[in-house]
Formats: C-alpha cells, sequence, structure tokens
C-alpha cells in the first residue's frame, strides 16, 4: 500500500450520488482531483460490493466499507470480511416468516431473497435497482456477508432486536428496511480496521461525507465530519461541517471550505 496524503470516506444514496442513483460530472471530478492530490477516496455504505463496483466503475475510487462495515476492499485488496453463522441466519429467516416479512442474504458478488412483497418492490424502486431473485436456500449454498429484512412494519424492529441482541447489530437506513450484520458491526467498525491495517489511525487528514443515521458512528472515527445539506437533524448535531445538498455540489463546497480542493 502506498503513502496517501489523507483519506476520505463517501456514503452513497444522498451523498455522492444524486436522485438518479448516479455519480454527477462535479462529483467525479472531485474523485479525480483527489486521486491527482494522493488522497485514498472510500465509499462507506450499506450497498454490496457488486453493486458499488458497478456505481463506481470508471471513476477513481476503487476502495470500499461495505455491507455496513462487514467487507472491505482497499484498491483491489480484500482487507476485512466478516460472515454471518448458518444457524443465525436460519433463525432470523424463520422468525422474520413469522412477522411476514422477506430477508435478502447477500454475499459480496450476489445476493438472493426468500420472497418478494410491496416492502421490496418500494425498496427497489426507491434505489432504482432491478429486484433480487428469489433463492429461499441461498445462504445454504454461499458464505453471507450481510442480510437485507424487508418491512415497513416498524414497530417489529424492536421484536427482531430484542430476539437477536446478542448476535446481531440492525440498522432501518429506509421505510421499507432494515440491514442486519453480526453484533457491534458498523461503517465505523470497518473504517477502523481500514485506517489500523493502513497505518493511518493518526493521520489527521480524513473526511467522512454522510447524511443518514447509519453515518453517525463513522463521523467519531474521522478528523472532519461532514453532513449533507440533505441530512436529518442527528446528523448534522454529529458533524463538525454541514455543507450544501447532494444535489448543490456539497461535497465540492466542503472540500473546498476545508482547503482539500
Amino acid at each position: 500500500m502506498k503513502n496517501y496524503q489523507g483519506v476520505v470516506f463517501f456514503d452513497l444514496d444522498g451523498t455522492l450520488l444524486n436522485k438518479q442513483s448516479q455519480i454527477s460530472s462535479s462529483n467525479l471530478n472531485v474523485l479525480k482531483q483527489l486521486a491527482e492530490k494522493n488522497y485514498l477516496t472510500v465509499i462507506a455504505s450499506g450497498r454490496s460490493p457488486i453493486e458499488i463496483e458497478e456505481i463506481t466503475k470508471g471513476t477513481a475510487i476503487h476502495s470500499y466499507v461495505s455491507l455496513n462495515g462487514q467487507y472491505v476492499v482497499v484498491e483491489g485488496e480484500i482487507l476485512v470480511n466478516h460472515r454471518i453463522d448458518t444457524a443465525i441466519i436460519e433463525n432470523v429467516l424463520a422468525f422474520a416468516e413469522e412477522l411476514g416479512h422477506p430477508v435478502s442474504c447477500y454475499t459480496p458478488k450476489e445476493y438472493r431473497i426468500n420472497f418478494i412483497d410491496e416492502a421490496t418492490k418500494k425498496l427497489y424502486k426507491l434505489d432504482n435497482a432491478p429486484l433480487p431473485e428469489i433463492d429461499p436456500f441461498f445462504y445454504t449454498k454461499k458464505e453471507i456477508n450481510m442480510l437485507y429484512l424487508f418491512s415497513e412494519e416498524i414497530a417489529h424492529d424492536a421484536l427482531l432486536m430484542e430476539q437477536f441482541n446478542d448476535q446481531l447489530t440492525f440498522y432501518r437506513d429506509s421505510p421499507f428496511s432494515m440491514a442486519i450484520v453480526n453484533k457491534n458491526r458498523s461503517k465505523k467498525a470497518g473504517i477502523i480496521e481500514l485506517l489500523e491495517k493502513l497505518n493511518l489511525s493518526d493521520l489527521d487528514q480524513t473526511y467522512a461525507f454522510g447524511d443518514g443515521n447509519n453515518d453517525i458512528s463513522m463521523f467519531e472515527v474521522v478528523r472532519h465530519a461532514i453532513a449533507m445539506g440533505n441530512a436529518n437533524e442527528h446528523v448534522k448535531a454529529a458533524a463538525t461541517f454541514i455543507t450544501h445538498d447532494h444535489e448543490a455540489d456539497g461535497i465540492e463546497y466542503a472540500l473546498k471550505q476545508l482547503n482539500v480542493l
């Protein structure tokens, strides 16, 4: 690994991506400038590697903390690969089915769902992504890094968390869905591992951009925590800098104000 001037972490939805789930020309230019200045640019997202790699294809970004910290890659090298125990997955699927909720199982390269409901359709429409293929036994054939439960019944969140509190961590990341990972895994945990493995933990030039509740934890492990203008108030309260909306060149504005660009 080379010596970096700094590291910049980007959430995707509502941050690096526009409403069409694409990287704007402005942000593409930002990524290019950061690479030229020898900054390591990293996606930090609940999304899967296969989605991240498709989104960032042709850009200057080749590193990511994905699946809410379960799987970390830097410049093509796998640094972190946490998986969920098969017995735990079986218990989650059974409990979720009792509640009437489908669950997707994610590996770094593919994902499948046990059945599809209206919440599933709404989430993938929101993400401008195709519906997953149905395979109720996918988890028996592959090593699974993350589960994704679809539900608009927010009252059921507490039931799931109580049932699996000792084994799993849950992130409600939309009105239609919750990400499920190993206990105490998060973007923060993945970023800590990345910085430690690259010997960058003491680097002052570390930045994170985000807009959602699952971005707050990563703000705790960088020197400069930047909330997008479209972020909710909890995220803004945790930030050290509040920038413009993600549709109004907020990333470029913040990096210029912070004398990075």
